[in-house]
């Protein structure tokens, strides 16, 4: 099943960077041009959006799509535990489904082991006594979902 909610959740990142990308006619990611072309807060298609850093909080008919796209390789979307355990728990037809964190880590973990998505580990550095290591999904087999 977390292949289905994958699918349908790139599925609609895709579509909505498409809208952008037609409406203001770039063909890069709408990440990497929304500070110049267009506000980074608004609205397209009844879609709510804002960009932030490298990635956009998107939400449709109360389902909440957030996400970023790399900044180390061209166009590759990047998620965290939490992003994608939003995005089940405000779909109509996921949150039913009532899955754990710990079992969406589980199952995540299963498509990293098919290569279809794998770990962004990076550590961010808050002055000199704390120091984080925050894991983050990349999905590398796009094709798979699409």
């Amino acid at each position: 099943m977390i292949e289905k909610i994958l699918k349908d959740y790139i599925t609609f990142i895709r579509s909505f960077e498409a809208l952008l990308k037609d409406k203001y006619k770039q063909n890069v990611n709408p990440c990497s041009f929304s500070r110049t072309f267009f506000e980074r807060v608004g609205s397209i298609n009844g879609i709510e959006y804002y960009f932030h850093g490298s990635g956009c909080t998107a939400k449709k008919d109360g389902v909440i799509y957030a996400y970023d796209i790399s900044l180390f390789e061209k166009d590759i979307i990047e998620f965290t535990q939490w992003e994608i355990t939003e995005f089940i728990k405000t779909h109509p037809e996921y949150q039913k489904l009532n899955y754990s964190e710990d079992y969406i880590e589980y199952e995540l973990y299963q498509l990293i082991n098919k290569v279809i998505l794998e770990w962004l580990t990076f550590e961010r550095i808050e002055g000199k006594a704390f120091g984080g290591v925050f894991k983050c999904y990349r999905v590398v087999q796009e094709a798979f979902f699409v």
